[in-house]
């Protein structure tokens, strides 16, 4: 598929069409996407609360089936590196023995509290920071030393409370590049806030449906026309469903895209009684009481905030047609200690899922289509806005790579 394909995609949102159906499908064009996209972009992790103390790690697998670890340091930073050990190449994090029946199994996530990392194979041990400390028996081997050897890092970032990762050690610093967005949900204090345990899902479609799914607002008034409510302005008949909404202009080498809209209630809740279960957050403005804001920092952070949480997920490809869903919630502190929180909290989940069932069919249905001769380059609705700042942003990948 030449590029010259992909630039209707990446035209005004009048003009776009939507990508060609083979960049959602065909095996060459996604290990392209891997190292066009994935293998130079800031990639998210998880949550710095996720590891709060000195020690306290998780595991992550990056696309490409890269296993990292992200571990809080003696002096407080973050550090995300390579879980290979350096010796053999067992992950340093994996189990030291597994029953018989789950041999074969990919054994999950790990997280916990370490002093320092140990192979479990032949206890090469490593720091926190990754330094390779101890390796028995090899001081027979002339020249020998430690010191060259570590668990190979990954140039990292936290911004709002999230830890990204990159694979490119010269990338550019991505906090500028989110500045929009960081004004618009200054007010909200995501860095403050505390995460609930992830749940997380092997889900029958591209990468690329799941994006355009989390942003694009055509659908939300008719896929989820009983749970959703927006402010239609000053028409409610209008079928204009872009009234409520706000986004940034996109421009080019920018590492977010943007929107909010108005919703039909203040401190609206995302369950069918259209109310929030918990307090607003207490560093709202009044009019920010009346938003919900979508923001994607492309491309595995998917990002939704309402006035008293916020909700996540991580996206990582798997295959063409195959990813991981990494999903959480996170709150303030004091809604967190709620005496009642766990009990209101589960009403919370099962609002949200509510949209989940609806979206989920609809997203594996999408990739059902993509694969039928039939499937179209469709025009894009004023709705679609986003889809086609997102195809904007894929190009400049995309050439990027081409160029190199």
């Amino acid at each position: 598929m030449p590029l010259a394909e992909f630039e209707a995609s990446a035209a005004g949102v009048d003009r776009a069409v939507t990508l060609p159906p083979g960049a959602y499908t065909r095996t060459d064009f996604h290990e392209f996407e891997l190292a066009a996209v994935f293998e130079r972009s800031w990639l998210c992790v998880g949550r710095a609360d996720e590891i709060p103390e000195p020690g306290d790690y998780f595991t992550a697998t990056l696309p490409g089936g890269e296993k990292v670890i992200a571990v809080r340091d003696r002096g407080g930073g973050i550090n995300v590196m390579s879980s290979v050990c350096q010796h053999r190449g067992m992950c340093v994090t994996a189990p030291a023995k597994q029953a018989r029946e789950s041999w074969l199994d990919e054994p999950g996530e790990q997280r916990g509290s370490v002093r320092t990392f140990r192979c479990p194979y032949h206890w090469w041990t490593y720091g926190l920071d990754g330094r390779l400390l101890g390796a028995p028996d090899m001081d027979h081997r002339p020249g020998f030393d430690k010191g060259d050897i570590r668990l190979p890092a990954l140039a990292s970032e936290t911004w709002n409370g999230f830890i990204f990762a990159n694979f490119d050690p010269g990338a550019e610093p991505l906090a500028p590049r989110l500045a929009k967005a960081t004004e618009l949900l200054a007010n909200y204090r995501l860095n403050e806030m505390v995460s609930t345990p992830r749940d997380v899902l092997d889900l029958p479609f591209n990468w690329k449906i799941m994006v355009e799914n989390f942003m694009e607002g055509y659908h939300n008034d008719r896929l989820h026309q009983d749970l959703y409510d927006l402010d239609r302005g000053d028409d409610p008949d209008t079928e204009n469903l872009t009234a409520g909404h706000m986004s940034f202009e996109y421009e080019p080498g920018s590492g977010v895209i943007a929107g909010w809209g108005r919703t039909a209630c203040r401190d609206r809740g995302l369950n069918p009684t259209q109310r929030g279960l918990f307090p607003p957050i207490a560093t709202l403005t009044d009019e920010e009481r009346w938003h919900m804001c979508y923001v994607c920092v492309p491309p595995s952070l998917l990002l939704g905030v309402s006035t008293d949480s916020a909700f996540w997920f991580v996206v990582t490809p798997t295959g063409p047609e195959t990813l991981t869903l990494s999903m959480s919630f996170t709150f303030p502190r004091s809604t967190a200690e709620m005496r009642l929180f766990d009990q209101l909290f589960r009403q919370h989940v099962d609002g949200v899922n509510l949209f989940n069932d609806e979206d989920m069919p609809a997203n594996i249905a999408t990739q059902r289509g993509l694969r039928s001769r039939y499937a179209p380059r469709g025009p894009l609705a004023r709705g679609d806005l986003f889809l086609a700042q997102f195809n904007t942003w894929l190009l400049e990948r995309y050439r990027a790579a081409e160029a190199r």
